[in-house]
């Protein structure tokens, strides 16, 4: 009788982790790739802290530049945005607000150490998550 449950018991947990192993399978082989590969987040910092009639005016600025998303974010000097790096880089969305209003700012650019950081603790390529879901991706893909 003991014997039988506990047959039943371990049939039962090695069914329910076959199927969760079979969905998380499916679930990695069926993931689309990230369709916002391109865009990038910059900064600008301006020399003085802005008003709000200043922040919305570089903010419509930033919108009529090709490339530039709707995501602008103004905080006291400082002016973070997305845009799309296969229409316009930092730079050039950088040289054109300034060709468009007197400001003056400069372009934050991160230190070459860090810009070569891997700052994704999701993306830790020597993990097994993500050698098991590359390996996944491989057979189905």
């Amino acid at each position: 009788m003991k014997r039988k449950k506990l047959k039943v018991i371990i049939g039962s947990l090695l069914g329910t982790f076959l199927l969760l192993f079979i969905v998380l399978v499916a679930h990695i082989a069926t993931a689309k790739p990230i369709e916002n590969a391109h865009i990038q987040i910059s900064r600008i910092d301006f020399d003085k802290p802005l008003d709000t009639t200043m922040a919305s005016q570089i903010k419509d600025q930033l919108h009529a530049i090709p490339g530039v998303k709707s995501d602008i974010i103004v905080k006291n000097n400082v002016v973070v945005y997305f845009h799309d790096n296969t229409v316009a880089n930092s730079q050039q969305v950088f040289d054109q607000l300034m060709k468009k209003g007197d400001y003056k700012a400069q372009r934050f650019v991160v230190p070459a150490e860090l810009a070569n950081a891997q700052v994704c603790p999701v993306i830790k390529k020597d993990s097994w998550s993500y050698r098991f879901s590359s390996f996944v991706q491989g057979i189905f893909n």
